[in-house]
């Protein structure tokens, strides 16, 4: 970043108006931690944030996030396994390293006789594989895995933090770059998908995108970051097309920056040439090209890279060739680019216009697809009577927003505005969806930080006390806290609700699953919760988990356990071949009591009811979670052959 521009974000010798009520409100809260620190015997020289190195905020905030997700995350690096998508990334990954085979990333550990073509990059399965073998010349396999589990979420972690502590570094100073830092680690839904045991590609988009924001941010001039920003966002979204949205919003801001600012043209141009790059060289590295003709709307395909490549050509030509034209001659040139990529996308793929779901049944977003947790809304949740935590996350995007425009303001630099737009966008994204949540606190934290750094006195209270105090207070966990507060004073608490949580995720955990583990292999039918737990836990598959590749398999599952009738239960059985039927009351219980399962095998099986052709296993732990029924293959043959000596 210039010098020029840095001398023109100083805090303004007169405090404005906003800053005036900012310390006001903080005022009383200040005062408070002043006389902590006066009792406490500490010299005010200790609580500086600039009595530090630099460089020694990003460590210990790293730090920080490394041991809370460790020491919370169920038992530390040996105990934590993430969730079900990651347990899924652990078997592509063994499986790869079983048989070498890159471009086939099919899985027959869950969706039945016909497995899962995993539409998961390698691009992630090559550093895990990496790891675990590099860890493996000196430990166990099994603890290779678990110790990969911790260093590759948190090697990502230090690469976000290193760029955000940089990029605000360069534009406002060691002392906000410390404040980020000490922000972000503050801000669990900033880092959460960073936590010991994320080996699933959701952080790799959020580092990706977040990343090349700030960079494009912080150095406007620099083409060099430009690129990389470019090069980043094309992998986010060659990893996984949740990042599209982001993506997608960063290309345009970027396009729109080189159009109107043409002195920004030539880094416009690197960030989409980067991006487009990198994204047709993830595909052509890790796609077959037996399959290039495949198309699947919901990962990388041919017909994406079609439409990366028009959309970027435009903007080649209109801040190249094309830089001294009229505006509207150069927008026509992008949006004419635009409409053949867009074609030439939806002429490989029809179905694909329909967005990243559009070859999926429709059945398949009635039982499933709409209860996924990281697609609900926080505004919806909110509206059911879930206050503490969507309030806790509009309250903190509200600060973001502010401080950006209030630097906005001052600055009036396109850079800013950049920024607050970033920011905007990502805030709507993470209303919308609680999946873009990680995106909007990453960002969020960048206006605030610089926010606080600027405050000075209160009264008699030093400067470096309120600062403490505003970070203090207007972090993730202190809004957390306060949301959650009145939360229990105006609502009642839902105790029974929290125990059902409870009990449906003592369902999978890893101890218990392994209670199975002593049974025959076999193929599982189970609440779709748990598959991924019982292929990657046991030797056994799993018919259904919650992956939407294995669309048919879902349906089947959903069609044993809601059958009403023995037949129509047992047809289904035999066709999928299933070895075993198996029930958690903390997952099976809940649903069983509801309309819409009344009489159906699940809610029996619940009530100790089971037709004559399950027959009950009894497992090596008397106390387990489980009722495990097995299929005997010879009596499921007798209620089928009633039902269809009654059809004729």
């Amino acid at each position: 970043m210039p010098a020029t521009r840095a001398e023109t974000r100083r805090l303004q010798a007169l405090p404005s108006p906003n800053a005036l009520q900012v310390r006001s409100a903080l005022q009383r809260g200040t005062r408070m931690i002043s006389a902590a620190i006066r009792r406490s015997g500490l010299k005010p020289s200790v609580w500086r944030l600039d009595g530090l190195p630099s460089w020694s905020w990003w460590f210990l905030a790293l730090a920080f996030i490394g041991m809370k997700s460790w020491l919370t995350s169920g038992g530390g690096i040996y105990g934590n396994i993430g969730d079900s998508d990651d347990l899924t990334r652990l078997i592509q990954v063994r499986e790869l390293m079983a048989s070498g085979h890159w471009f086939d990333t099919t899985t027959m550990k869950v969706g039945g006789d016909a497995g899962m073509l995993s539409h998961w990059s390698r691009l992630i399965d090559l550093p895990l594989v990496g790891l675990i073998s590099l860890f493996s010349l000196v430990m166990p396999v099994e603890d290779a895995e678990r110790l990969t589990h911790a260093v590759w979420p948190l090697s990502l972690l230090a690469g976000l933090l290193w760029v955000m502590f940089r990029c605000v570094q360069s534009v406002a100073g060691d002392r906000a770059a410390g404040i980020v830092m000490a922000l972000t680690a503050l801000s669990p839904f900033a880092w959460y998908q960073f936590s010991v045991g994320r080996i699933d590609h959701h952080n790799v988009m959020i580092a990706g995108t977040v990343a090349a924001a700030l960079l494009m941010w912080s150095r406007p001039r620099w083409t060099e970051h430009w690129f990389l920003a470019g090069g980043l966002t094309g992998l986010a979204l060659a990893v996984g097309y949740e990042a599209l949205a982001p993506a997608v919003a960063l290309g345009v801001l970027a396009t729109v920056w080189g159009l109107f600012d043409r002195r920004n043209g030539r880094a416009a141009g690197a960030f989409g040439l980067a991006l487009a790059l990198v994204f047709a060289a993830s595909f052509f590295t890790t796609i077959a090209p037996s399959r290039w003709m495949d198309i699947h709307c919901d990962a990388i395909s041919l017909n994406m890279v079609v439409l990366v490549s028009f959309g970027v050509a435009g903007l080649l030509v209109a801040v190249g060739p094309g830089r001294g034209w009229p505006l509207s001659v150069r927008l026509l040139v992008i949006a004419g680019f635009a409409a053949a990529g867009i074609a030439g996308f939806g002429s490989l793929e029809p179905k694909c216009l329909a967005g990243p779901k559009g070859q999926l049944p429709a059945l398949l977003n009635t039982i499933w697809l709409d209860k996924v947790a990281e697609g609900e809304s926080p505004i919806a949740r909110m509206l059911t009577g879930s206050f503490a935590e969507p309030l806790a996350l509009i309250a903190f995007f509200v600060l973001g927003l502010v401080a950006q425009w209030s630097e906005l303001r001052k600055t009036r630099t396109l850079a800013d505005i950049f920024l607050f737009a970033v920011l905007g966008i990502f805030v709507g994204l993470a209303l919308w969806q609680y999946k873009y949540v990680s995106y909007a606190s990453c960002i969020a934290t960048v206006p605030i930080a610089i926010a606080i750094s600027r405050l000075g006195m209160v009264g008699e209270i030093s400067a470096p006390t309120v600062r403490v105090a505003a970070l203090v207070l207007l972090n993730q966990s202190a809004l957390l806290l306060f949301t959650g507060i009145a939360d229990q004073l105006f609502r009642a608490p839902n105790a029974v609700a929290a125990e059902q949580k409870a009990n449906a995720g003592a369902c999978s955990k890893p101890d218990a699953i392994r209670d199975l583990a002593a049974l025959p292999a076999g193929l599982f039918a189970s609440h779709i919760d748990m598959g991924a737990y019982i292929a990657g836990l046991t030797h056994h598959r799993a018919l259904a988990a919650p992956y939407h590749r294995i669309a048919n398999a879902i349906i089947a599952n959903y069609e044993i356990f809601s059958a009403r009738d023995p037949e129509s239960a047992a047809a289904v059985l035999k066709q999928q071949h299933v070895d075993y039927v198996v029930i958690c009351r903390g997952l099976d219980g809940p649903p069983s009591t509801t309309p819409e399962w009344k009489g159906t095998l699940r809610a029996d099986l619940v009530n100790g009811k089971a037709p004559a052709y399950l027959v009950p296993v009894p497992l090596s732990n008397p106390h387990s979670l489980y009722h495990v029924w097995r299929v005997d293959r010879a009596a499921i043959n007798l209620p089928l052959s009633k039902a269809a000596a009654s059809t004729q």
